[in-house]
């Protein structure tokens, strides 16, 4: 992280973190934070993955060819995002070719389907509903005479087109509490979760999604997640209920470097516990690990440990890209690339 971006993650944390203390302030109720001190990250100390649930060869999946290091050019170079179904099949979007990978629960080996998207749309995001729907960020790379514009698809799980409507999208798709279709990110907010669809997967229109839209990630029972980085080695978390009352807060302090990354990994909980994500680098060098930490509503010692931050090959760092999810069987996944071996999705299993 350079000096400048460093500089305005500060400024936004303080903004945040000052809202924060409004909305506490508003509801008398004062800040209880629960410290939560990691000292010194040692690095080089990975985590295992408890098994491996989909695995393509390179030539199974899409990757650019020439260039340096990974092979990558302009845009991605490869897959970056995938999900994970409510019945435990894996899907892999194949940016390259323009296709959903998909494998069962319990079938690693190669993809059991595939799920064609069309040469000539441009998918920018994914994403799964509860009743299997298909949800696009996509656009036509040459329009249809007539076409409407609308960027928003819903599909069957095999590929049949449901509806389209037009939609006010930011950096990702996610799907929130009670099934909601979430745009996350925008313009004006980068950390905006904007409604698209009811729990019952019909499309919102313009006015409400631009209405609905809410500054921090909504949770089960109307609570809402704040995080805010203040500098380079502090980073703050606090749930928000309905009454606009901070019912509980986490300092995260660390003697190395911290970034907090919300487009990596999506905070859940799980078991009672708020599993988030830090990303943790060196004073000199590029990043280096994946932090996941679960914290707790005591004060007890919080749960952590450390992934490779360099799984995922091919992403430019522009676009919507998912390497790490919590999905809903609580269980976390990562998503692994590299030209010369394929993709492969590793799963982890978190503390209940």
């Amino acid at each position: 992280m350079n000096a400048r971006r460093a500089t305005v993650l500060t400024v936004v944390g303080l903004a945040l973190f000052l809202a924060a203390i409004t909305l506490g302030t508003a509801a008398a109720s004062p800040i209880k934070w629960v410290s939560v001190p990691l000292g010194t990250h040692q690095f080089g100390h990975l985590r295992s993955p408890d098994g491996i649930v989909a695995q393509a060869g390179p030539n199974e999946v899409g990757f650019k060819k020439g260039g340096t290091g990974c092979g990558c050019m302009d845009g991605p170079g490869g897959p970056v995002s995938f999900d994970v179904a409510r019945n435990g099949s894996i899907w892999l979007f194949d940016v390259l070719n323009h296709r959903l990978l998909v494998w069962r629960s319990g079938a690693p080996a190669h993809p059991a389907r595939t799920v064609r998207l069309g040469s000539n749309l441009d998918v920018r995001d994914f994403a799964l509903g509860r009743d299997g729907t298909i949800y696009l960020n996509a656009v036509y790379a040459e329009p249809p005479a007539g076409d409407s514009g609308a960027n928003l698809w819903a599909l069957t799980p095999n590929g049949k087109l449901r509806w389209r409507a037009k939609a006010k999208l930011g950096n990702a798709l996610r799907v929130g509490p009670n099934g909601i279709l979430y745009s996350i990110g925008g313009a004006r907010n980068n950390g905006a979760w904007t409604p698209l669809t009811t729990s019952a997967g019909r499309p919102l229109s313009l006015a409400a999604q631009r209405r609905q839209t809410v500054r921090f990630q909504p949770l089960a029972g109307g609570m809402h997640l704040i995080a805010t980085q203040l500098g380079v080695h502090e980073v703050h978390f606090a749930l928000v209920d309905s009454a606009r009352k901070i019912v509980r807060a986490w300092r995260v302090t660390s003697h190395t470097r911290l970034a907090l990354e919300p487009s990596a990994l999506t905070p859940s909980f799980v078991g009672g516990e708020l599993f988030v994500q830090l990303d943790v680098s060196r004073q000199t060098g590029p990043l280096s690990e994946h932090m996941v930490l679960g914290l707790r509503q005591s004060g007890a010692m919080q749960r952590r440990f450390s992934l490779d931050a360099n799984a995922l090959c091919c992403y430019d760092g522009t676009g919507a890209s998912t390497p790490l999810r919590i999905a809903s069987d609580g269980r976390l996944y990562q998503l692994r690339t590299n030209p010369k071996t394929g993709a492969s999705i590793a799963r982890y299993s978190l503390p209940r």
